[in-house]
């Protein structure tokens, strides 16, 4: 759903307004681009004779920002259907917080409690009348490669490239800019994701038996068998002593191309029987309802992997980091101007003194984390050894 904005002209105060830059300048140029775009003449050469008067490369690039943030705002993303966001103060590496239930009673003697047996949860201990109350450590968990970077580009647009086709550009340009701006978001998620998996052997799908006494190796390829044995390895693992608990379904990554032949075989509903033969549709049960397949390009060949979505676990998986204040990307314009000899008046389309170019720049800051060791991830190379 698109999203609502009181002030149009700011975004309710997500873009600022350069000086001499007003609603009026921003809605004649914008008037004047919407009917160029249908082909009036007349309307092409009014705008670019206005583009030639003072505030208008900043009437056109406060249009293009009102025009870049909706489309940014609203395009669909990969990595949200993996990660969580995590908003941070600074680019410091990233850290989560959680209590540490190693106990140690009022006296300082340690281990009182641990862990729960096999892996079971553990709450607060009871407290015998009279007795002084345990400690539990709050500890903090850095992130692997979890940091916010700053990142962007600028791209000159050059006079000459302004006569040939000025107006061109200004159409162009918040499509190209939001493309930009969301790789650069997918490349953050999946670049600390992916690596971090096919170098950690604690994510691997180690392979055993499935319900109904079948067998799958070590790195199988994907099958509903491997899928199955996958889920019971991460029901199994530990972290800080307690199993990992998913109560809001899995994604499966697999390689781009590969993802309706896999949703496809998640899909089915049967139910095996003795002697070997099949039954389709048993009621619509479908154990793995809820896997679903996420498409990336940053997986190849035969590679999947099994991670709960998100908001599934307690705490997060792999989060996507955002700076507080800076969770947009920004535009910016640059046209440092001279004043033609024998003439008072500034043209700011004739681009820059030294270069007579007009300089544009994106932007934008972020990061992923990826929290746990390993132990809710499930990789697999896929090729059975």
């Amino acid at each position: 759903m698109a999203r609502e904005y009181t002030d149009k002209f700011t975004l309710d105060g997500r873009v600022q307004v350069v000086p001499g830059v007003t609603q009026e300048k921003v809605g004649a140029v914008k008037g004047l681009m919407e009917r160029h775009l249908r082909g009036d003449g007349i309307a092409t050469a009014t705008l670019r004779e206005a583009l030639t008067t003072s505030d208008a490369i900043f009437s056109a690039a406060h249009l293009t920002t009102l025009n870049f943030l909706p489309n940014y705002d609203e395009a669909p993303r990969q990595w949200r259907t993996v990660a969580g966001v995590k908003t941070v103060p600074d680019f410091r590496p990233a850290t989560l917080f959680s209590l540490n239930r190693s106990w140690t009673d009022g006296n300082g003697a340690s281990n009182v409690l641990s862990s729960g047996a096999n892996g079971t949860r553990q709450g607060a201990p009871e407290i015998p009348e009279g007795t002084a109350y345990p400690y539990a450590y709050i500890t903090g968990q850095n992130a692997q490669g979890g940091a916010v970077t700053k990142k962007g580009l600028k791209t000159d647009w050059t006079l000459e490239a302004r006569i040939n086709d000025g107006l061109g550009v200004l159409d162009e340009l918040p499509g190209e800019l939001t493309e930009v701006a969301l790789d650069t978001e997918e490349e953050e998620v999946f670049n600390a994701l992916v690596p971090f998996v096919r170098a950690n052997a604690s994510t691997q799908l180690d392979g055993g038996v499935v319900p109904g006494g079948g067998t799958v190796p070590a790195n199988a390829p994907f099958s509903r068998d491997a899928l199955t044995r996958a889920i019971i390895e991460l029901s199994e693992r530990l972290i800080g002593g307690r199993k990992v608990r998913v109560t809001g379904g899995y994604n499966l990554l697999v390689p781009t191309g590969q993802g309706i032949f896999v949703q496809f075989i998640l899909n089915q509903t049967f139910a095996e029987v003795q002697d070997g033969s099949f039954i389709l549709n048993i009621e619509g049960y479908n154990p793995l309802a809820g896997v679903t397949a996420v498409e990336t390009d940053y997986l190849s060949g035969t590679e999947w992997i099994l991670l709960p979505k998100p908001g599934a676990t307690r705490r997060p998986v792999v989060d996507r980091l955002e700076l507080r204040g800076y969770q947009t990307p920004q535009l910016f314009v640059d046209n440092h101007v001279g004043i033609p000899i024998g003439s008072s008046s500034i043209r700011p389309f004739e681009g820059s003194f030294a270069a007579d170019v007009i300089t544009l720049k994106l932007r934008q800051f972020g990061g992923a984390a990826v929290w746990d060791q390993g132990q809710a991830i499930v990789y697999s190379e896929g090729d059975g050894n």
